[in-house]
């Protein structure tokens, strides 16, 4: 990393090009017109290239350590023992001129191209030999091969010994319904070679093995089982490993290991049908101001709830008006509110059961009073359910039966998906957490900043899946979690490929967004959304591009002021967005950078980003400024 850092301080330039971009088109009133950039619809896309089977997102390794020469040249001054520079050939005392058709000089250069290409990849090294030109075809191996801990790992099916004559393995036993049984392999199989590589030993298939996921496929070669017969070649598709632990369990449920079980499969239904349950105390009663319909109108209404509550606040729309805006109209919440069920228990009595079933015996017995009063079937038409609680909100931390939560109940037989939210006492509670406890309800993870992973940076106020607007007007989900849910449909997109693109507000269309790879095989990616004060949106402390990296299937925002961790979300909010006085770039050389965190990641430049008056946003792509 240290050497690309000094390149960029050595050549003076690569910082120019920005600052110069953004001193021509400061004055929006002198943008020209848009001929020449690409929409959403018309953008070039691409498609996601599966990564090579084995070292799967690792970065490229060559095995060559190289050096200036006096003559200006860039040097081989040793090649790795086994690496794949080694078998390609390559030797100390080789002029390296170019990689894949481009010129290396130097060791910075040289190291910032080859970031960019991923294990598995071949490339052309071009070498001077003693005088003479030529080019070398080389795959690149991979600098680790991590292992991953809770991850299904990839089946064949097989027991294996070492082979009786030396070369290849041979198969002791076949699992019955196996991918290798269904392949056709039967126990005394020699396989001499898996993908191209020879195996002589029992442990290598193992660590090959390692190195798929279930569902990839690979070739088997085979010795002959007879004179008459030739090697053969087969192709299998990987299973995956069973299950293992109790059946039913789902993570670390309940409170015992880490708090509520919050996980949930991604809802892809057009229709959520909630049933509210309310419960209140014998020494806590509801707000007789705020009726059964009251409750229905704050969720489940459609452009009507938009003057005042129950209670005389103002509010903006139902948690339906919500998620209808959301989903651009593909989520509708339907559901009915029961009436209050009254529990045996004071309302701080069930607040001091601290472990086990008797956390959520509040809500069980608030189950019984409902079936009891109104029918063992009533809650069977509804896929969740909403626990009001009567009174204001208890004070509580964080995993208390009273703490604004998602979960799942285990009554009767039956699992039921729930969360739970106070009722507001004297003022009736808004949509606001309602919205965000709704969206684990549809598969959504917390997006905020955790306090027990220290360093957790979160998405701050620009996500309602991490802090949500207070006062009955939540913000907008951040385009990660919208397209979770299947909500939008992002353009997907080459950065090597130039274009000059525009981005509308997402507000606007379920289109409006574009996906850039940073990994060709999608492992790391960012999305690209174009934020504006509008609708529920209105809350937003700014407008602009935001640029979300999507790493492990998990958003991280790059905040344009380049101030990184914890804080930056939270800081400078008129900074998050592109452009800002601080970047209208984002690029590898930036602060932020687009560097993949996985290695090996393809070169990301996105340049000279304004905004219009319109509020359209423009930039490049693929253009690298220096």
């Amino acid at each position: 990393m240290h050497f690309v850092l000094r390149w960029v301080v050595s050549a003076g330039l690569i910082l120019l090009g920005p600052i110069l971009l953004q001193a021509q088109t400061a004055d929006p009133k002198a943008s020209p017109a848009l001929p020449g950039f690409r929409t959403v619809e018309t953008a070039i896309t691409t498609t996601i290239k599966k990564a090579a089977n084995t070292q799967a997102g690792s970065p490229g390794y060559l095995g060559v350590l190289v050096e200036s020469s006096a003559k200006g040249d860039l040097l081989i001054s040793d090649v790795a023992e086994n690496s794949p520079a080694a078998r390609a050939g390559l030797k100390a005392g080789d002029v390296l001129a170019q990689v894949d058709a481009r010129a290396v000089k130097t060791p910075e250069v040289f190291l910032s191209l080859l970031q960019t290409k991923a294990a598995g990849t071949q490339i052309s090294v071009t070498i001077v030999r003693r005088g003479k030109a030529q080019d070398v075809k080389v795959t690149l191996g991979a600098t680790s091969r991590v292992m991953y801990i809770g991850q299904k790992r990839a089946l064949l099916g097989v027991q294996v010994e070492e082979a009786k004559a030396g070369h290849g393995i041979t198969l002791k036993s076949v699992t019955p319904g196996s991918p290798a049984d269904k392949a056709g392999l039967k126990a005394g199989d020699v396989v001499l070679m898996v993908d191209g590589k020879a195996l002589d030993q029992t442990a290598p298939l193992s660590d090959i093995l390692a190195q798929y996921k279930p569902g990839d496929s690979l070739t088997l070669l085979l010795k002959p089982r007879n004179d008459v017969e030739k090697d053969r070649k087969i192709m299998v598709v990987l299973g995956a490993e069973p299950e293992t632990g109790f059946p039913g369990k789902v993570g670390k449920g309940g409170f015992g290991g880490g708090g509520w079980d919050t996980r949930n499969a991604a809802w892809k239904k057009d229709t959520y049908r909630l049933a509210i349950v309310c419960i209140e105390y014998p020494d806590v009663k509801h707000n007789a101001k705020i009726t059964s319909k009251d409750w229905e109108d704050s969720l489940f209404s459609c452009k009507t709830y938009i003057n005042a509550n129950a209670t005389g606040q103002r509010v903006f729309g139902s948690l339906n008006d919500y998620y209808q805006e959301q989903s651009f109209q593909k989520l509708k919440i339907t559901g009915k509110c029961f009436d209050f069920v009254t529990v045996s228990k004071t309302r701080s009595e069930y607040a001091q059961a601290n472990t086990g079933q008797g956390k959520t015996a509040l809500l069980g017995e608030a189950l019984d009073q409902l079936f009891k009063r109104d029918g063992k079937d009533v809650l069977n038409d509804f896929d969740g359910v909403f626990f009001l609680y009567a009174g204001e909100r208890v004070a509580t931390n964080r995993g208390g039966i009273y703490w604004p939560h998602k979960s799942f109940l285990m009554h009767q037989g039956k699992r039921w998906s729930y969360f739970i939210v106070q009722e507001g006492g004297k003022t009736m509670c808004d949509i606001s957490v309602i919205c965000h406890e709704f969206g684990h309800m549809l598969g959504l993870p917390d997006l905020y900043a955790r306090p027990e992973n220290p360093g957790s940076e979160g998405a701050g106020v620009w996500c309602a899946m991490s802090n949500q607007a207070g006062k009955g007007k939540p913000q907008h989900f951040s385009a990660w979690s919208k397209g979770q849910l299947g909500w939008i449909t992002p353009a997907l997109i080459d950065p090597t490929v130039k274009q000059k693109l525009v981005l509308a507000p997402i507000e606007d269309s379920h289109k409006e967004c574009f996906k850039v790879l940073a990994k060709p095989d999608g492992s790391e990616y960012f999305l690209l959304e174009n934020r504006k004060k509008k609708g529920f949106d209105q809350s937003l402390p700014a407008e602009g591009l935001l640029i979300w990296r999507v790493v492990g299937n998990r958003p991280i925002l790059e905040e344009s002021h380049g101030v990184e961790g914890p804080a930056g979300p939270r800081v400078f909010l008129d900074s998050v967005p592109f452009p800002s006085s601080a970047n209208n770039a984002f690029t590898p050389f930036t602060t932020p950078s687009s560097r993949a965190q996985l290695g090996g990641g393809l070169p990301v430049h996105i340049t000279n980003i304004r905004r219009l008056p319109d509020g359209r946003i423009t930039f490049y792509i693929g253009y690298e400024y220096y």
